[in-house]
């Protein structure tokens, strides 16, 4: 049974079945890395990548939130309801509130619902902004939660 024939990784000249580099590429006769180092090495790399990445975006968000959250006032729009809500950032850093508006009738039942992303809070701070649920003209409470 004939090998298949292997080439050196540097300059693709010939090299034996168990060579992976060949005599000019290697002039000082070094060892040369077997597949499991070359595949562990590899699976290490990639395994710190991820713990570096998670490590980044743990110290990118410290400090943003929590939000406090709360409808101020509410009235007819056309096509449906507006609501005026108050978000506070109780964390040391700005950031952007992630919030879910829901417009209830008055047996409490779901009427509609619109997800919103907040102006910049800075740290520490409170604003209000307005926004629209549309469709949903009968509303007699709006309730939001920010996260």
């Amino acid at each position: 049974m004939s090998e298949a024939i292997r080439h050196c990784i540097k300059c693709g000249r010939e090299v034996g079945p168990d060579e992976t580099i060949c005599e000019v590429c290697n002039r000082a006769g070094m060892a040369t890395p077997s597949a499991s180092q070359y595949h562990g090495t590899m699976v290490a790399a990639v395994v710190l990548g991820v713990i570096l990445m998670a490590v980044a975006a743990t110290l990118a968000l410290r400090g943003e939130g929590p939000y406090q959250a709360r409808v101020t006032g509410m009235r007819p729009a056309s096509g449906g309801v507006e609501a005026t809500v108050s978000v506070s950032n109780e964390g040391t850093r700005g950031g952007r509130a992630q919030c879910q508006l829901v417009a209830h009738d008055a047996s409490g039942r779901s009427l509609g619902s619109r997800s919103v992303v907040s102006p910049e809070i800075g740290g520490g701070r409170a604003i209000s902004f307005a926004e629209q649920i549309p469709g949903v003209g009968d509303a007699s409470d709006v309730t939001v939660s920010c996260r």
